[in-house]
């Protein structure tokens, strides 16, 4: 049996780089110092503190120092998530030798806050709180997803025999079955009604006519329709005088994302069942005659490759919202129940360090509320942006 499986998803600023020339044992201590710095791979986001200090010339030059010490506060923040360090020996004129190196942060600051200024009578010291790390590309951020499970579409060729197509049945109600079990995945099943996202879009359930006999089952923001296909053909290949017949099965799931059931993805398992192999010779055909118990088998068997691949699909689809202004706060549609916590973060562009790094001050099992990890971003530029929720540990 052959199986292939294929999924179709639906349509910073870095510190400035410093140079340093130092003596071989000076780098060999400066190199411990940086790599034993906690950090995460550039993959993680976290938050950071980190104070920078600059020295006051003048009475005239504090802003400068105030900058200086941001400035440095940065560059500490940004080494905290690992570095990239070259260097290069110089001879000079005397034939002495020198190493020059330069240390480059090999995170990226998301954001900051000031949280603290200290100005004294020869140094200004910043203190701020950063994210830093890197801003994950198509991984998959969440734990558990809430689907909701609508009435499959069966496709038979003719050309199928019968015992192949009453075995489809089955297969649905194993393709159910698996889809429940998975600890990932919480699902509603309105297995008996069928998906229209364009029934299911119309929010006066008042005056639709599904809604009024039969009801709908929606689904809300953040969470998945789901509506399972399985198609099954009939194929002959001819070699000779041998004649070999099998079935290709397609088992494709169709996700729609809650409340505007738009295409979310679409994930594909075929899979190519031998049943039959026909020669001159009937003692040969027989040896080679699977049993219909092992044919039913072989077909049901990629249906928890299938269920998997699903899974997998929906784990990594993007946590994506919108940001709307509800008084002085921003909210999303998202909450626990679509595996928020106190501890996600939201990012959106914008601002002057390239992404603006949102938290929530409030959350509900449907919504949260947001507010910018720099608190003297204004609200209003904010509202109607996209931004995309990330796990984040402290």
């Amino acid at each position: 049996m052959y199986v292939s499986a294929q999924t179709t998803l639906a349509p910073a600023q870095t510190a400035s780089d410093r140079t340093f020339t130092i003596s071989r044992l000076s780098f060999v201590l400066v190199a411990l110092f940086v790599f034993l710095l906690p950090g995460r791979p550039l993959a993680d986001l976290r938050y950071t503190e980190a104070t920078g200090r600059a020295v006051i010339v003048h009475e005239d030059a504090k802003s400068e120092a105030r900058m200086l010490a941001l400035e440095d506060a940065l560059y500490l923040a940004a080494l905290q998530g690992g570095a990239r360090i070259d260097g290069f020996s110089a001879v000079s004129a005397d034939t002495s030798l020198s190493d020059h190196f330069v240390i480059r942060p090999a995170s990226m600051i998301m954001d900051y806050a000031i949280i603290n200024e200290i100005e004294d009578d020869t140094h200004y010291s910043v203190t701020i709180r950063a994210v830093i790390g890197k801003k994950p590309e198509n991984q998959c951020q969440r734990s558990s997803v809430n689907a909701t499970i609508y009435k499959p579409i069966i496709k038979i060729s003719p050309k199928v025999p019968s015992w192949a197509a009453a075995h489809a049945h089955l297969m649905v109600k194993q393709i159910i079955a698996e889809v429940d079990a998975l600890p990932q995945l919480d699902m509603t099943n309105a297995s008996n009604r069928k998906f229209s996202a364009q029934n299911l879009s119309n929010t006066n359930d008042d005056f639709d006519y599904m809604a009024l006999t039969s009801g709908k089952t929606h689904v809300h923001n953040g969470d998945f329709a789901i509506v399972p296909e399985i198609h099954i053909d009939h194929a002959r290949d001819a070699y000779g005088i041998i004649r070999m017949d099998h079935l290709t099965v397609t088992f494709i799931m169709n996700g729609f994302h809650g409340k505007s059931y738009a295409p979310a993805f679409s994930e594909n398992v075929v899979a190519e069942i031998p049943i039959g192999t026909k020669t001159p010779f009937r003692a040969l055909n027989h040896l080679t005659k699977s049993s219909r118990d092992e044919l039913t088998h072989a077909l049901s068997q990629p249906v928890e490759h299938f269920v998997q691949a699903t899974t997998r699909t929906m784990l990594c689809q993007p946590l994506i919202a919108t940001l709307a202004k509800q008084g002085d706060n921003l909210m999303v549609p998202f909450g626990r129940e679509q595996g928020l916590n106190e501890n996600s973060l939201a990012v959106t562009n914008g601002g002057d360090t390239g992404w603006t790094v949102l938290k929530i001050t409030a959350l509900n099992d449907r919504s949260a509320t947001l507010t910018p990890l720099d608190t003297s971003h204004q609200i209003s530029i904010l509202e109607g942006k996209s931004v995309e929720f990330m796990e984040l540990t402290q």
